[in-house]
């Protein structure tokens, strides 16, 4: 049993499975918001925006503020607004991180990119990989919110971001700046929104190698759920270094003092 006073929380494979909740979770998030423990929402996801999520979660009845989530176009975002104020940018991307990169200011264009930002897009082809191509050649800089080979859904694993950037990284050559988990960026960041310490924030997701190396790296308490893209064959033979504090099957089986 732990001493906790802030979840970080994964998104996909945690709190729900494409549109539907895990099996209990809505129900142990109010008991948690009750009993006065803080939550921050994290994804690599860039799909939609921290206020798509919000609406997501709130019709799966789990409660949550805009101010509470942390998506990867978010933090992309942020991260261009500071490095490049108005910048140029051509996106390889769906809808939330193109809401994201406008809500800072940068310019969406088609030619004459100062960045290309790559995220998840279920639209990708041939013309998007030219074109993100052409971009890189002419100077930009390249930028991805996270290389997620996968995520899960209600019909098993589909390709995630990865399989975007890995197309455009082996056509250019280039390597990217990855702005999501496995990189510590979002939990830093959950930690300052939280104002927690880590040894009293645990970071739940269903990934060893995107959600407890980062996790383990900031001292958080690492929890992996088995509800999402891990199956518990995977934990065989792990070193200390990839080993979570905790394994369960589904959130709701979180215990804490």
């Amino acid at each position: 049993m732990f001493k906790l006073s802030a979840l970080i929380l994964d998104l996909d494979g945690v709190l729900y499975v494409g549109n539907t909740p895990v099996e209990g979770v809505p129900e142990f998030m109010e008991r948690w918001r009750e009993r006065g423990g803080k939550a921050v929402f994290v994804t690599n996801n860039s799909s939609l925006s921290r206020r798509d999520y919000v609406r997501k979660l709130e019709g799966m009845g789990i409660r949550a503020r805009v101010e509470e989530v942390i998506t990867s176009g978010y933090v992309a975002a942020e991260y261009l607004r500071r490095r490049s104020p108005g910048g140029r940018v051509y996106v390889v991307g769906e809808k939330g991180l193109r809401e994201e990169l406008r809500r800072v200011g940068m310019r969406l264009v088609e030619e004459g990119a100062d960045w290309l930002v790559v995220g998840i897009d279920r639209r990708f082809n041939y013309r998007k990989l030219a074109r993100a191509l052409e971009v890189l050649r002419g100077g930009a800089g390249f930028l991805a919110t996270n290389a997620d080979p996968t995520y899960p859904t209600e019909k098993g694993l589909q390709p995630g971001a990865g399989a975007m950037v890995s197309a455009i990284s082996f056509s250019s050559g280039r390597k990217p700046l990855l702005i999501g988990k496995p990189s510590t960026r979002m939990y830093r960041m959950a930690l300052r929104l939280l104002g927690t310490e880590p040894r009293e924030t645990a970071a739940v997701g269903d990934r060893l190698d995107l959600d407890v190396l980062p996790a383990k790296r900031l001292g958080l308490v690492s929890v992996l759920v088995l509800s999402g893209a891990t199956p518990r064959e995977a934990l065989r033979g792990l070193g200390e270094e990839r080993k979570p504090d905790l394994v369960l099957n589904r959130l709701p089986e979180l215990v804490v003092g």
